[in-house]
């Protein structure tokens, strides 16, 4: 291979180089990311001919500089995946003519060619290999068989008043809709002759850019048939209904009960039951007040189907009755023929039967960042790797095609992602799941307790509506009722400090969430990158530059010579332009700026217009003549004039490869010189080593006009090609890439520390996905993909402690066992590429049965279904499609990735917060509980009353339980790992423990030495008071000691009044020793004032309730001395003390006996 066939020179330098150009030629091919047809390598000649038909993938970040049995390997690889093979020639033949992803007699010519492969990323032996494409045949065949045996050509059931195999839009199933995976039809496939017959419209095989389609009376039949082309949405939810069923809540539920046996017990017996009336009241209001926050806080049902909706373009193209007419997308039919354009967003998916340069973007589709060229060829039997098929809501970026409807609405393949959304039923969220069960368990006791007591107290002589009143305290005692609307708000606090990170949250038990989550696994583009195409480096005067200015690397040198050159070429040689529809587009930050054109052009433009205006520049330069990319040359070719002098200059840019085959001299220092030795070898190693980063390259070329031949009015002709295709020289490359997040390689080694594993799920292709992987530090080190290669066996067989990170491709997750899944998700740095929206589904579910908690990150529509899976869907705000906002649980505002690191934080400070909250609610509970047990079974009178209880729960303690949202983390949170949701709850048997025994006993210790003391002071001892209840204290109760009943019921009223004090004021200290779980108190401070006030708060309404007139007597209580407020102070000091020793023991030796039995 030379680069002139007039130049001898170089020819030595060439051969050396031959195996890198012609093993390269498709690794960087400019824009176009498919193989031709061997037709159209046929007729590109030499430059083709040579080159052997590899399988390529969809994507333009590949690597360069592979050797040619790696290549060929690649071609094994992406034959096994489903990749684009060499196509069939004309529109469509026969699926015996499609390679089929790699036909058994290519691989054995490969493996005939080279007997020891040494594979880029699984290294079978001939006879695994073959036994695998077998397998995969079968597997196709199989996939499209009717149970007669015979062959369908989609997945749905057909009308029998359709034509012969023709698709229905809504027939109905017996499997209920979306419980079938995503599959698409075969009809790329078939040969156009058959295509017409089936969905009986008018091809004209002649000249199919020109073909008829239906007639408007076929399509209104259709239409009526099969329905508008439009997904159907799923019936949604009234509000009156989702208010309703809060109320049916457990925890509420438990509440409603409780008050409606409260107004019971007042009905019947209203004159002794008057604090039953209270207590229904106030229970009520606690079940209104939570269920009305709640509904109001929370976000509204997902409604995915409207997302859906927006992708669906208003107008469509198309052939009715031989005329091409505009008509609503909604009535397209399957057999329509329409023409689309650049612009244009796909309205249905469409079988392409001619096509100019078109491309397509399925960013939101497949999460390919590139666009795609379409063609009519079919490529591929994967229907989403080949090249005539379009879907349904993604958009023409370039040229123009005529395509054949071959499904519309639900049945189009966003239809049946659509359905798999709306029907995938989302997990409950472990703080919900754990809320329930302790709610169940609560319920179960308090109720059991009741029944017991109920039972006890008719079998005594108490009188029956004590018992019931009693009863109903006992329940009411146990349902921790502060609990409901402490969760809360400590979650709606949590959400409001998340928004201001710019971090959504739609659903509120899904904050928590974020703290026990394990694995994030995370789409590339547009979450992990920006979804933007940049230059990143340059290549010229024998050197690397870089494009950012604020990279410590060898930034690019403006005032060079050949750098001038090099701008000149990336700013004439364009076809695109900036969007000027936004009156502000000038005002708009370059990189932010929309534009009118290719994504590859788009990113040399922006970087052309840092440097200098391009549209003045072009001004001085104007374009006389042009030859726009094409897949068969593979380069872009411009003719301008210099309106200075008015010399004529050509210009080109394309696949470095083939760019480089057409030049004879390289520009250095501005100066064309003859390439030597030297230069190609320099050029190889830049090359090869941009090209493992993952960066597209292309190569840019000029050559100035002999004046005397080519003058202003010299007609150039594309045909005749009257212009100099060889000895140009060679300027440089650029390099271009979907960038990562500047923020993203920092919060992903924030999560490492958080022991939270990062893995990408990704659509692209494995080596862009592997190489954006290690940029940001997802994969670092050495793959067991790497092993494999060097130990020449299947990935899979390789002993998984030789490394800690893989890359499967999609294609390879059916093959995966129980065993291989344990082996993959041990490890800790993991990608998934090629995946479809079914098998990010399956990832996730994966993961979920092995115990993990996840979070899953993305902005498109193929995300959806596994956003709406996760434990924890996170949606991109700003690139982020409508659907996938829908399906997740929090929106990143900012598409800031680092905002997870902030919301794992808060959501591990939640748990924390909840587990103090739930200490020192439950610890109420034995000082509430006791006096009841003690009425029933030693029969003391009651020392506290039901109303009295409210007050506790309700009054005193809800401002203290709610400032624990307000607490500072007491160390670093991000150092721990997560916690396990299997071991580690939230109500555990040693926060019970500590709450009920060590605190609860406290307190009621502490109650009941008032109780008694108050008694004394009348001269009454404890001794006394056994066996008394159920003939004394109480109304019309006999004289008791010399005291009358009523005398008996105000000395009740002030024992009640101060077991209430010393409750309160034990309290107090039982809040102190939950407000801190391994940090001494004066370690980590007073700065909560909101606790503060809260201990100030329990004080002033104790003093209110017990001592202001009229509100005592509604709550049934009566002033008492002083004394009463100092007899629990000590108990209080005594709870702080011994848990201030047990914290410092627990410190001290963490992995003690203490701190085993202690730690809560």
């Amino acid at each position: 291979m030379s680069f002139n066939s007039n130049s001898t020179s170089n020819n030595n330098n060439n051969n050396n180089n031959n195996n890198f150009f012609e093993t390269s030629a498709s690794i960087h091919d400019t824009t176009d990311q498919q193989l031709n047809t061997q037709q159209q390598q046929q007729q590109d000649g030499s430059e083709g001919a040579q080159h052997h038909p590899l399988n390529l993938p969809h994507d333009n970040e590949q690597h360069a500089g592979m050797t040619e049995i790696e290549l060929k390997d690649f071609t094994n690889l992406r034959s096994s995946s489903g990749s684009v093979g060499s196509s069939a020639g004309g529109g469509g033949g026969s699926s015996g003519q499609l390679s089929k992803s790699s036909s058994m007699v290519q691989i054995k010519d490969q493996l005939d060619e080279q007997d020891t492969q040494i594979p880029l990323y699984y290294s079978m032996t001939k006879e695994k290999q073959r036994k695998k494409i077998l397998k995969l045949r079968s597997k196709l065949k199989n996939k499209f068989k009717n149970k007669d045996g015979t062959t369908t050509t989609t997945s749905t059931a057909i009308s029998p008043q359709s034509p012969k195999g023709f698709t229905p839009n809504n027939n109905k199933k017996k499997k209920k809709q979306g419980d079938e995976p995503v599959e698409v039809s075969n009809d790329h496939m078939i040969p156009l002759e058959e295509l017409s017959t089936k969905f009986s419209t008018n091809l004209n095989l002649d000249d199919l850019k020109y073909s008829m389609g239906i007639t408007s009376k076929d399509a209104e039949e259709r239409l009526e048939r099969d329905g508008p082309n439009a997904l159907t949405p799923k019936k949604p939810v009234p509000k009156w209904v989702k208010f309703l069923l809060q109320f049916l809540s457990l925890f509420p539920l438990m509440l409603e009960i409780g008050g409606i046996l409260s107004f019971v017990a007042y009905g019947v017996d209203k004159e002794s039951g008057s604090d039953n009336l209270y207590l229904g009241i106030i229970l009520w209001a606690v079940v209104l007040f939570t269920t009305i926050f709640t509904f109001l806080q929370e976000s509204k049902s997902a409604h995915v189907m409207d997302g859906f909706k927006k992708l669906a373009p208003t107008s469509t193209k198309v052939v009715r009755d031989s005329h091409l007419i505009e008509i609503n997308s909604e009535k397209l039919v399957v057999g329509d023929v329409i023409h689309i354009r650049a612009g244009d967003r796909i309205p249905a998916d469409i079988r392409i039967i001619y096509s100019h340069h078109l491309k397509v973007d399925n960013a939101s589709l497949t999460g390919e960042s590139e666009p795609q060229s379409r063609t009519a060829e079919c490529t591929d039997e994967n229907a989403f790797e080949t090249s005539n098929l379009a879907f349904y809501g993604t958009m023409a970026v370039d040229g123009d095609c005529v395509g054949v409807v071959i499904a519309t609405g639900n049945q189009t393949t966003i239809g049946k992602i659509a359905r798999l959304a709306t029907h995938t039923k989302p997990l409950p969220t472990p703080l919900k799941t754990e809320i329930e069960q302790f709610i169940r368990i609560i319920t179960i006791v308090s109720i059991s307790l009741g029944l017991i007591l109920l039972v006890v107290g008719f079998a005594t002589k108490v009188k029956w509506i004590l018992v019931i009143i009693y009863c109903i305290s006992v329940v009411v005692a146990q349902v921790p009722e502060g609990l409901l609307p402490t969760i809360t708000v400590l979650l709606t606090l949590t959400a409001t400090r998340m928004s201001k990170k710019n971090v959504l949250v739609k659903n509120l038990l899904a904050v928590e969430t974020f703290g026990s989550t394990s694995t994030i696994a995370s789409d590339k583009t547009g979450t992990l990158t920006q979804n933007i195409m940049t230059v990143v480096h340059l290549w010229y005067d024998g050197a690397v530059y870089s494009c950012d200015a604020i990279s410590p690397n060898n930034y690019m040198n403006k005032e060079s010579k050949t750098f001038k050159e090099l701008f000149k070429i990336a700013a004439l040689c364009s076809r695109t332009v900036f969007d000027r529809s936004d009156p502000n587009w000038d005002s708009t930050p370059i990189q932010q700026r929309n534009t009118i054109g290719d994504a590859s052009e788009s990113a040399l433009l922006k970087f052309c217009e840092q440097v200098e205006n391009v549209e003045g520049y072009r001004r001085h330069y104007p374009k006389i003549f042009e030859i726009p990319f094409n897949s068969v040359n593979k380069w872009q070719l411009s003719v301008h004039i210099d309106e200075s002098n008015g010399n004529i200059f050509l210009l080109i840019k394309g696949a470095p490869e083939r760019i480089v085959k057409m030049c004879t001299t390289i520009m250095s220092d501005g100066e064309s010189i003859p390439i030597s030795d030297g230069h190609m070898e320099n050029f190889q190693q830049s090359y090869e080593l941009l090209a493992g980063k993952g960066e597209r390259a292309l190569g840019m070329a000029m050559i100035n006009l002999d004046p005397k031949v080519f003058h202003k009015d010299y007609v150039f002709d594309v045909d005749e090609k009257n212009f100099p295709t060889e000895g140009f020289t060679f300027v440089g490359l650029t390099t271009l890439m979907d960038p990562p997040r500047p923020s993203v390689p920092g919060a992903i080694e924030d999560c490492k520390k958080a022991g939270v594993r990062v893995m990408m799920v990704t659509g692209d292709h494995p080596l862009t996905a592997q190489s954006i992987a290690r940029q940001i530090g997802i994969i670092q080190g050495e793959t067991l993909n790497d092993v494999a290669k060097n130990e020449g066996i299947d990935v899979l067989d390789v002993d998984f402690s030789k490394a800690g990170g893989i890359v499967i491709p999609g294609s390879r997750l059916d093959d995966l066992t129980d065993e291989h899944w344990n082996k993959i998700l041990a490890l800790k740095q993991i990608v998934f590429a090629r995946t479809s929206p079914e098998q990010k589904l399956i990832i996730v579910s994966e993961c979920q049965k092995r115990g993990e908690i996840v979070a899953v990150t993305g902005d498109g529509v193929n995300d959806s279904p596994a956003l709406k899976k996760a434990d924890l869907g996170c949606a991109m705000g700003i690139t982020g499609s409508e659907v996938a906002k829908e399906a997740a649980a929090i929106v990143l505002l900012d598409d800031n990735f680092s905002s997870i690191v902030s919301g794992i934080e808060e959501g591990r400070m939640i748990f924390d917060k909840l587990k103090k909250s739930i200490t020192y609610t439950l610890s109420s509970n034995v000082p509430e509980l006791t006096p009841f047990l003690c009425f029933f079974l030693l029969k003391l009178p009651a020392a506290l009353s039901g109303i009295l209880i409210l007050c506790i729960d309700l009054g005193t303690d809800l401002v203290p339980v709610i400032s624990y949202s307000y607490e500072y983390p007491e160390t670093d949170l991000m150092n721990r790992k997560p916690r396990n949701i299997k071991t580690d709850k939230l109500v555990s048997f040693k926060l019970a423990i500590f709450s009920y025994v060590w605190l609860g006993f406290v307190q009621c210790a502490a109650g009941f030495f008032n109780f008694f003391m108050m008694f004394r002071t009348h001269g009454i001892s404890a001794s006394d008071l056994f066996y008394t209840s159920s003939d004394y204290f109480m109304d019309g109760a006999a004289d008791f000691m010399g005291y009358t009943a009523g005398q008996q019921m105000s000395m009740l009223k002030e024992a009640q009044s101060a077991y209430f004090i010393a409750v309160i004021i034990t309290r107090m200290g039982a809040a102190l020793s939950c407000k801190t779980r391994t940090l001494s108190l004066f370690q980590h401070g007073f700065k909560n004032m909101v606790f503060n006030c809260g201990l100030i708060s329990m004080l002033g309404v104790g003093l209110i309730i017990v001592h202001v007139p009229g509100i005592q007597d509604f709550f049934g209580a009566t002033a008492v001395s002083y004394k009463f407020w100092l007899y629990p102070i000590p108990f209080a000091v005594f709870l702080v003390i011994v848990n201030e020793i047990r914290l410092y023991i627990v410190r001290r030796d963490p992995t003690g006996l203490v701190a085993r039995y202690t730690y809560w």
